[in-house]
């Protein structure tokens, strides 16, 4: 006689398979491969896909309207132009500078340029005493060896912000520096330029002490330096 024992449903019945995650969301068991991403909490995330809104000039009969389209086009041609300029005259420049090299070697008062004749005219190539800083001299030192120091030195300038020096104590700092020059016979390398500009506060201030007009002719004698904008206001 054969007994038939019966399984308990949960053991006869077959594993049920997990279920696949939905498409196009992550499986909260699975561990992600991504960025681990910092939370900033409510501080405001800058949208890259907005620009400033300004006031609209009025343009009742579309004249500003095509003098800026004309700039517009004028300044994408020029941007084209000017970069090709540049590359023409770089590629003119690696083409004479042999022969600059060549005519001029053993002279010391050499000239400074060398003639292209074309049938527009004459274009002249010019070699400056004028040379890019390099950052340091190991370049050089290639090829001239023990002599680099004879042609190479250090240079700087020392720069200083005069709207940084606290106003109470800026003329003494400046008459211990130009002390201190003298003291070491060396006065000309301190050179000044000097210029009157408004503060960091009149530009916001102005439309509050001023009126439009007073404004308009203040621009007459210091002006604003504008700005003509095209690329990324499309």
């Amino acid at each position: 006689m054969i007994t038939i024992m019966r399984l308990p449903a949960e053991l006869s019945a077959p594993p049920t398979p997990p279920a696949a995650p939905a498409i196009g969301l992550p499986d909260p068991a699975a561990k992600t491969g991504g960025v681990k991403k910092l939370s900033f909490g409510k501080i405001a995330t800058k949208k890259e896909d907005t620009k400033t809104a300004y006031p609209v000039f009025p343009d009742p009969n579309g004249t500003a309207a095509a003098l800026a389209a004309t700039i517009i086009r004028q300044v994408q041609e020029f941007d084209a132009l000017e970069g090709s300029l540049k590359t023409n005259k770089e590629e003119l420049k690696f083409m004479v500078a042999p022969e600059y090299f060549r005519v001029n070697h053993g002279k010391h008062d050499a000239p400074s340029s060398v003639s292209v004749k074309s049938t527009e005219g004459e274009v002249l190539v010019t070699f400056q005493n004028r040379y890019k800083t390099i950052p340091d001299e190991s370049p050089v030192v290639t090829f001239l060896g023990d002599r680099t120091g004879e042609f190479f030195r250090q240079a700087f300038e020392l720069k200083i912000s005069g709207d940084k020096l606290p106003a109470a104590s800026a003329q003494d700092i400046l008459d211990a520096l130009t002390e201190l020059f003298a003291r070491f016979n060396c006065p000309d390398a301190l050179e000044v330029k000097t210029c009157i500009k408004p503060t960091p506060d009149f530009h916001a201030a102005r439309h509050l002490l001023l009126t439009p007009e007073q404004n308009f002719q203040l621009d007459q004698v210091c002006p604003i330096i504008p700005m003509v904008k095209t690329k990324g206001r499309k």
